[in-house]
């Protein structure tokens, strides 16, 4: 019960009545004593009802109200009111707290009823202040009451606000928090690197490591982005997994990452753990009977003597991530000046390379493959070449993958079908014994869902049978997707095209997957040809890789053959062809007119003037 409970006046006051009744027997004084009793009664009973009605109202308030009463004497605090019903829900009601002081109360623990704000309400202040009690958050407005300038007494309200402290937590939560990996986003990226940039030293500094998903577009564009943002997750728990003492893992936007490490390391130190990352990155994900294959490109920037920006130290790594990506993926690069000059050349090459494309100045070169029994071609394969107009020939090594990370190559890989098909056919209506010609296929085209479809097109709109096509597909960028690159790959070779798995030997390709293609041909990438003489574990590479397809009834193509050495080489090993500039360079369409004219003749004893 509460200090306002009623109290029984009526009670009283009836006795009171009888007692002055007995002292006259005035009429007309028992008469007023009658009326001034009525009125009373009435009033008495207003009184009832209106505390009875303030103690409903006090007990019915969602929130919790009181009234604090400072003792001089104790030193100590009493609640004298204490209602509401959170105060019943809290299980702190006035019967219970009545005349017990803060410490009888709450001891020590005082984390909902600070005895340092009353001190403050006391003082004349009025105050609001949030505090929490057994996990529950509340908010509480002290008002202090005051008789002839001395608070006597202050009055409280308490409110619970749990629920919006949580909400306010996962708002705080959602704005600095990817929503898919759960790491921190770029807005908390900023705000951490620019506050270690700001207490960074020489002796203790800021490194990032910029992480950049290779190729991951084609997954997007092969699978779809739901099965991206699988691919995503799967591939953050994966770099959780690398997290040590004093490294934080970020996520940006799409494929990128980024790892913040604090304090000094080593050169050796920061390698060593970004080849951590990459080999964490390799294995095969498996989504609904799905393998798919990726790789990382990370690019380092470490601080300097506290006198870099976030920006700045992001840039860079930006930089030597980029670099990366253009100098063969799958690696680690730390940032240095003269990459700058490089990456603003790169960019020009991709503004240059664009417009190159829309007016057509590509052109294809042709190489031979060539027996190596006999010596005859059986078979070209179409090359892709630029002549800067400016820059004179650019490496197909420098502008392709230029071209895959700037979503051009599609483009590239159209024409360059396109255009080896016409030719051919305009060879064969010259009447030259054209061979089978054989063009590049990137990951992206590959996977696309309609890309025979678009491959029977090609051959319809040139009029060319389809057994003078031949496609070469990368061994990584059939593994990124190896259940959609088989499918269409299987279309392809029911339409009568040539499949071969180009730079054989550098990926990830496994016997059980090389039995489920549906391929012809494995081409040995040059890395391991061009040692095969020097080198001994490249020479046992390659005869194993020779007696594997035989296993598997493949042809077999060596590329980057230089020399007879390694031509004897591969002919004691039973190599089936070979390409090279032992052979032949690849040469513009007029030139290798003259190799098909005499292929059926040409031998190497005999024409040592074609080398």
């Amino acid at each position: 019960m509460s200090e306002f409970d009623p109290v029984h006046h009526s009670s009283e006051y009836n006795n009171l009545y009888d007692s002055l009744l007995q002292f006259s027997s005035d009429p007309s004084y028992r008469r007023a004593l009658q009326r001034f009793n009525d009125y009373k009664l009435e009033e008495i009973k207003k009184l009832d009802q209106l505390t009875a009605d303030y103690s409903r109202t006090i007990d019915a308030l969602v929130n919790l109200v009181f009234k604090v009463r400072y003792d001089k004497e104790s030193n100590e605090y009493y609640y004298p009111l204490f209602e509401g019903k959170l105060a019943h829900e809290i299980g702190l009601t006035t019967r219970y707290v009545a005349n017990k002081s803060l410490k009888e109360l709450f001891g020590h623990n005082q984390s909902l009823f600070y005895a340092s704000q009353y001190e403050k309400a006391f003082s004349g202040k009025s105050l609001s202040y949030k505090h929490r009690y057994k996990g529950r958050f509340f908010y509480t407005t002290l008002s202090p009451i005051s008789e002839k300038g001395e608070v006597k007494e202050i009055i409280g309200s308490t409110v619970e606000i749990t629920m919006y402290e949580k909400a306010e937590t996962t708002i705080r939560h959602m704005a600095y928090h990817d929503p898919l990996t759960d790491l921190p986003n770029l807005r908390k990226l900023h705000a951490d690197l620019e506050n270690l940039i700001e207490n960074s030293s020489e002796h203790h500094p800021v490194t990032v490591m910029y992480c950049d998903l290779d190729r991951f577009k084609y997954v997007n564009d092969a699978l779809g982005y739901v099965t991206g943002d699988q691919v995503i997750q799967k591939i953050s728990e994966r770099l959780k997994d690398c997290l040590e003492p004093n490294i934080e893992l970020y996520r940006l936007t799409g494929d990128e990452f980024i790892f913040i490490i604090q304090g000094e390391l080593s050169l050796s130190r920061i390698m060593e753990f970004g080849h951590k990352i990459l080999e964490r990155a390799r294995p095969p994900i498996y989504l609904k009977e799905k393998e798919i294959f990726l790789t990382l490109s990370i690019g380092v920037s470490t601080s300097g003597k506290g006198s870099q920006t976030s920006q700045k130290i992001l840039g860079q790594a930006d930089i030597a991530k980029q670099y990366c990506k253009v100098r063969g993926r799958d690696h680690v690069l730390l940032y240095s000046d003269d990459m700058n000059q490089s990456y603003n050349h790169l960019l020009s090459l991709e503004s240059s390379l664009r417009k190159a494309i829309l007016n057509n100045e590509l052109t294809l070169h042709y190489q031979p493959k060539v027996d190596v029994r006999t010596g005859g071609i059986n078979g070209i394969e179409a090359l892709v070449r630029w002549n800067h107009a400016e820059n004179g020939w650019i490496s197909p090594g420098e502008f392709i993958p230029l071209a895959e990370e700037a979503g051009m190559i599609s483009q590239i890989d159209e024409w360059v079908m396109g255009e080896a098909c016409r030719q051919t056919k305009e060879w064969l209506k010259q009447g030259f014994a054209a061979e089978r010609v054989a063009v590049n296929v990137s990951a992206t085209e590959i996977q696309q869902e309609n890309y025979s479809n678009k491959v029977k097109k090609v051959l319809e709109q040139n009029k060319l049978p389809s057994s003078y096509l031949e496609i070469e597909v990368t061994e990584n960028s059939v593994m990124q997707n190896s259940t959609e690159c088989i499918r269409t790959m299987q279309e392809l070779k029911s339409m009568g095209v040539t499949l071969s798995i180009d730079d054989f030997g550098t990926g990830y390709s496994s016997l059980s997957y090389l039995r489920q293609f549906p391929i012809h041909n494995l081409k040995i990438d040059q890395t391991f040809i061009k040692s095969v003489k020097t080198g001994p574990s490249d020479a046992e590479i390659v005869k194993a890789i020779i007696q594997m397809a035989d296993a598997f009834k493949l042809g077999v193509v060596a590329e980057g053959v230089e020399c007879e050495n390694v031509l004897a080489f591969l002919r004691e090993n039973q190599c089936e062809s070979y390409q090279g500039y032992y052979f032949s360079k690849p040469l513009p369409p007029n030139e290798i007119k003259e190799f098909l004219s005499k292929s059926t003749k040409y031998r190497h004893n005999k024409n040592p003037n074609l080398h």
